[in-house]
């Protein structure tokens, strides 16, 4: 517990530009200035981090390579504990596990045991101990997820998979396998991109490492066969030989005999990481098919108020969706390595996506993870940032002296750059312009004004490549302060007194989340039905958007009147391992959707801020509360 608020700490001074008073690391946290101060002391006693006292708080100074050196050593401990863990069937004595360290054994039995229990609980492992004797346990399918989620759960991706796996398994030569089964991918008949490629290559990876310690998944694990799904695929004799080959190599460099079941999951694998490719699409789903991921794409468009998704996104979109389907059917992970991160940065999209998988896996009868959530969100968030539609344009008044001879030109070319974002609301000459001082969002001009406006730009009477640009950056931030503003005012208008509370200690999330709807309910916003459809959509996928932050809210089921509905605890809540501050339950009708997307953007942004965090950990009542916003 200790240890989890000291880095809690540092996370937070890490991330703050300005110093930290102990009052607000205190809120942060949910403990006194007094165990701020011890923290500080201890965590500057370690020598890893500096803290330094200042005028406006606390500050983290960096530290220094011999600091890093200790810092990545702690990192190079965890890795190599749980590699033995993974390829030693009987585990490892503490003692001497240690020494092998030069560690002591009070280190390993504290700090890295405890840090590797977090890494394996979701996996339904268990670290058992018997007089010092350490061994993991749990069925095999579930190992190989975790080391899975280790090698691509981290920045960078797969780009560092190979580093990782050199880390976890120092005894097998990571580079020569990934280069030869590389080699064996690319020489066959198959077309695979690279991310799906490099994917591939990671669950091979995975499998021969486990091969190597006699792990395999002959006990314990679903058996699964390739057979319905090849027969699908046009392309099933060059997946079998594909398989074969690797097989193949595996005996002849390795001398590793890959047992049945671990064969039909390479055949699945290789099946499912093929692109198939516009031309074979109607070879690979049925028009059913197609069709429901149609539907669901228009209810999307419906609730978000969106563009409408075009048949050629559809058709691309349903390639993925259907691949997807049969990764879930086969237990077949595929982990997403910028998954948090887009949840993070674009959480209304992914509040789409996860619209998407819940009518999805009620049609199939499939749970979709949040990797997949995430890969869904992707693919939505491209779209709609690639056909972009404003729903409001830009007002603009010209500027033009001798206007009869260059306003006509010069308007056709405003028009055939900017037709969709831009409405020219009157052409004049410099006298009138100044007599009138119409108003408008933006003003475009051929000569230099004695008054200039937030929003002018002096422009060549024939206009040019930069004028052009320039003009799309003005445009571009007109548009992008109104929705700002517009979105302001809507979350503004959703704060009510009596849907404020402070510190209300409950056991659970889903106590917090009924708690806040019967106080709608008592406050004639929501019907009773929206709870359970919150309920809903938090077992979809945790609404935990921020560190500090979670916004419940109904997947489906609209409320009678807009609100937000805001609990906020000095004490930390757990939220699906998050340490929360704040529960914001958002409803919304079905007339204010619209501002839905902006809102949303803005309540996470301003939570994604350290800064701003802690200045609203501060407040005390709701104007204080409101005011914040």
């Amino acid at each position: 517990m200790k240890a989890d608020k000291e880095s809690e700490l540092i996370r937070i001074l890490s991330e703050s530009s300005h110093g930290v008073t102990a009052s607000s690391l205190a809120k942060a946290l949910g403990t006194s200035d007094r165990s701020i101060r011890n923290y500080i002391k201890d965590i500057n006693t370690e020598g890893v981090y500096s803290i330094v006292t200042t005028a406006e708080g606390y500050l983290i100074q960096d530290f220094n390579c011999d600091d890093c050196q200790t810092s990545t050593n702690s990192s190079e401990r965890v890795y190599r504990v749980l590699s033995d863990l993974l390829t030693n069937k009987n585990g490892f004595n503490a003692f001497d596990e240690a020494d092998m360290l030069a560690v002591s054994s009070s280190t390993l039995i504290n700090t890295v045991i405890p840090a590797i229990k977090k890494m394996i609980t979701e996996y339904d492992l268990k670290i058992q101990s018997q007089k010092y004797q350490y061994i993991l346990s749990g069925n095999e399918q579930n190992k190989r997820k975790l080391i899975g989620r280790i090698v691509t759960n981290n920045n960078y991706g797969f780009f560092t998979s190979k580093d990782v796996l050199e880390q976890l398994f120092p005894n097998t030569d990571i580079h020569g396998v990934m280069q030869e089964l590389y080699d064996t991918c690319q020489n066959s008949r198959l077309f695979l991109n690279n991310f799906a490629l490099n994917n591939l290559l990671i669950h091979i990876l995975i499998i021969l490492i486990r091969l190597e310690s006699d792990d395999d998944l002959t006990t314990g694990d679903k058996e699964v066969s390739s057979k319905e799904l090849l027969a699908e695929f046009n392309d099933k004799d060059e997946i079998i030989a594909l398989a074969n080959q690797i097989s193949s190599n595996f005996l002849k460099d390795y001398g590793i005999h890959i047992p049945e079941r671990d064969y039909q999951q390479i055949l699945i694998l290789i099946a499912l990481s093929i692109d198939h490719g516009m031309t074979n699409i109607e070879n690979v789903m049925s028009q059913e098919f197609i069709h429901n991921i149609v539907l669901i794409l228009s209810a999307v468009s419906k609730r978000y108020y969106t563009p409408d998704f075009d048949t050629e996104f559809s058709l691309q979109f349903s390639l993925h969706m259907y691949q997807a389907l049969q990764r879930s059917a086969f237990h077949i992970s595929y982990p997403n390595p910028i998954g948090a991160q887009i949840k993070k940065d674009y959480a209304p999209v992914y509040d789409m996506a996860v619209f998407f998988a819940h009518r999805f896996a009620n049609i199939y009868h499939v749970d979709l993870n949040e990797d997949e959530i995430a890969f869904i969100a992707f693919h939505i968030g491209a779209y709609l940032e690639n056909n972009n539609q404003n729903s409001e344009r830009v007002s603009c008044i010209i500027i033009v002296e001798n206007y009869h001879n260059f306003s006509k030109k010069l308007i056709d070319e405003i028009n055939s750059n900017f037709s969709n974002d831009v409405l020219i609301l009157n052409v004049l000459p410099e006298n009138r312009f100044l007599q009138q001082k119409p108003k408008c969002d933006l003003v475009i001009s051929t000569i230099a004004l004695p008054v200039q406006g937030e929003h002018y730009i002096l422009v060549n009477p024939i206009l040019t490549k930069q004028n052009i640009k320039t003009i799309r950056v003005d445009v571009d931030d007109i548009i992008e302060k109104k929705k700002v503003d517009e979105s302001r005012m809507f979350l503004r208008s959703l704060l009510h007194e009596e849907l404020y509370f402070r510190n209300i200690q409950l056991s659970s999330k889903i106590d917090y989340i009924t708690y806040m709807g019967k106080k709608c309910m008592e406050h004639n916003f929501v019907q009773p039905a929206f709870i359970q459809d919150v309920l809903l959509r938090e077992k979809v996928s945790s609404t935990a958007f921020t560190d500090a932050l979670a916004i419940p809210h109904a997947i489906s089921q609209y409320a009678d009147r807009s609100f937000i509905c805001a609990i906020h605890n000095d004490a930390p809540i757990d939220w699906s391992g998050k340490k929360i501050h704040f529960i914001l339950m958002i409803g919304i009708t079905e007339q204010d959707m619209k501002y839905f997307k902006g809102a949303f953007d803005l309540i996470v942004d301003l939570f994604y801020s350290t800064e701003r965090t802690l200045e609203i950990l501060q407040t005390n009542t709701f104007d204080e509360f409101r005011n914040n916003f």
